[in-house]
């Protein structure tokens, strides 16, 4: 692994304000097209050549920045800490005009410092939950996070292998291409990357039980985020999801993780009051690692399941914490942008085990290439067979544990389809104010901080002096400074000025011109 990925505030400022400072007027060009797009009043034929220009500024600079950020591995955690501190600037500004509001009201019970007093111990304290709390806040207040209650729909059931399952009603039909159990790590993979492709208007997921009785267990197959639109639609994959597990908030995903694994056990026969006590494994790509994380932190009857065991892909999840009797391999290329979207360096916060690959740079999209599931489905198969090489560390026996959940010869098998979807709420504009004072809050939720406060690495490194290596030199500079210290006296000690004597009503002065030839050779000399 690059030492930068561990330790991104090595990069010296000066050579990250090079390197990103290019990208922004392009930037801007970019968005000021983009609006200019927007502009109802403007004639259609400007407004669709601006939109033409901006798509084409877009990809442009997409690809020249997607090679900067492959280049130069750790630049992305800068980049989002930067945000972070923009935003915790703001927060702590918005603090102290809280603190002066409510100080000018004088305990006169004002509106303006009620509602100051409300706001004021809301406000985070952490510059990166500052940062996603502003972005949640202002999505829920323009109407674009409107996720509402969370479902989940059986597509089908290998007990069952003969009925049809149609979709829901206006849902297209979903394309389920790997039926049958995963015997590897590599074929979980495989079917996280074939369900991206199913085409099913929710989120899809695979679930096997393997064994029955004592021995029985759960590995589930979980996909990553669908889609990055700011807007909620009935996919709850979405940028709101990643979002609240961010600032460690239940997400709408992670409630259909539990209410697909609670329903596939029912129709195995197990209990309500066991579910949390049936052993589960989680293998997931991106927010799908990222929820599995969430819930291996929390104690099984609190998730509502038991996750012992998780193989995350390129999940931005070193912020979380997971429980001390959980095993976890995480699987992370050097190049890819997504495990930093936390802001964290490349470091493990608990017992977990990471797993590292550099990649070489493709001629285009290398940044989608890094994060692609299929590229991480190579990867882990690269993994599995390194391990069988050398099955010897705390990655082989990491990756024994992950491999005991899967089916041994001729054990009993059951694979589950579920769809994850979700309603959506009507469309309403509320108050900045409001939204931010409706937002839930984790209150138990403490994030793993990361010190990396110190100061970076100058952009050149200029040798250090000591004085005593000067030591021989002092007599000889000290001599120095005497002697043009004592040049003025000499000088005038040379000259041997005379008292001057009247001649014919003229002063003069005996021997001036031999006085001026000396002073000349002090000059000189």
């Amino acid at each position: 692994m690059y030492a930068r990925r561990r330790v991104p505030h090595s990069y010296p400022p000066a050579e990250v304000r090079f390197t990103l400072i290019p990208l922004l007027p392009v930037l801007l060009a970019t968005g000021a097209l983009g609006l200019v797009a927007e502009i109802q009043s403007l004639p259609e034929g400007w407004r669709e050549a601006a939109r033409e220009k901006s798509e084409a500024l877009g990809v442009d600079t997409s690809e020249r920045s997607q090679r900067i950020f492959f280049d130069e591995p750790g630049l992305d955690t800068l980049f989002v800490r930067g945000l972070a501190g923009a935003a915790g600037t703001l927060n702590r500004a918005l603090s102290r005009v809280l603190r002066v509001e409510i100080a000018l009201d004088r305990g006169r019970g004002g509106e303006r410092a009620r509602r100051a007093a409300a706001l004021l111990p809301l406000l985070p304290s952490r510059s990166y939950d500052a940062l996603m709390t502003g972005m949640l806040t202002v999505l829920t207040a323009i109407g674009a996070a409107r996720g509402g209650a969370v479902h989940v729909t059986l597509l089908r059931d290998s007990a069952h292998p003969e009925q049809s399952l149609s979709p829901r009603p206006g849902s297209p039909q979903v394309h389920l291409r790997r039926p049958k159990p995963p015997e590897s790590l590599r074929d979980m993979c495989a079917d996280i990357d074939d369900m991206y492709w199913s085409m099913s208007a929710g989120h899809t997921l695979k679930i096997t039980r393997v064994g029955e009785g004592e021995i029985r267990r759960w590995l589930l197959s979980l996909p990553g985020t669908a889609h990055t639109d700011f807007h909620s639609t009935e996919n709850p994959a979405d940028f709101e999801s990643n979002i609240r597990e961010m600032l460690g908030l239940e997400s709408a995903m992670r409630v259909g993780v539990v209410k697909a694994l609670h329903h596939a056990m029912a129709l195995d026969g197990v209990e309500p009051a066991g579910y949390s006590k049936e052993p589960v494994m989680i293998c997931g790509h991106s927010q799908g690692g990222m929820v599995a994380v969430a819930l291996a932190a929390l104690p099984p009857q609190k998730a509502g399941v038991d996750v012992e065991a998780i193989l995350a892909t390129g999940a931005p999840a070193r912020r979380i914490r997971i429980r001390e009797d959980v095993t976890m391999v995480s699987v992370q290329h050097d190049q890819d942008v997504i495990p930093s979207m936390d802001g964290t360096p490349a470091r493990a916060p608990d017992q977990r085990v990471h797993v590292g690959r550099s990649l070489v740079r493709p001629k285009k999209s290398p940044l989608y290439y890094a994060h692609s599931s299929a590229t991480y489905t190579e990867t882990v198969r690269h993994l599995e067979r390194k391990v069988r090489v050398n099955p010897w560390g705390r990655l082989a026996s990491s990756v024994a544990a992950l491999t005991d959940f899967l089916p041994q010869i001729d054990e009993e098998t059951r694979v589950f389809f579920y769809e994850v979807w979700q309603e959506l709420l009507e469309p309403t504009r509320t108050d900045t104010e409001d939204a931010f004072v409706a937002l839930d809050r984790a209150e138990d939720f403490e994030p793993v901080d990361y010190h990396m406060d110190w100061s970076p690495t100058p952009l050149i490194t200029l040798p250090e002096f000591s004085m005593s290596a000067f030591a021989p030199y002092s007599r000889l500079v000290s001599d120095y400074v005497k002697k043009v210290a004592d040049t003025p006296r000499r000088i005038l000690k040379s000259m041997r000025i005379p008292k001057t004597i009247r001649i014919g009503g003229h002063r003069a002065v005996p021997g001036f011109e031999r006085s001026q030839e000396a002073f000349r050779k002090d000059i000189r000399s």
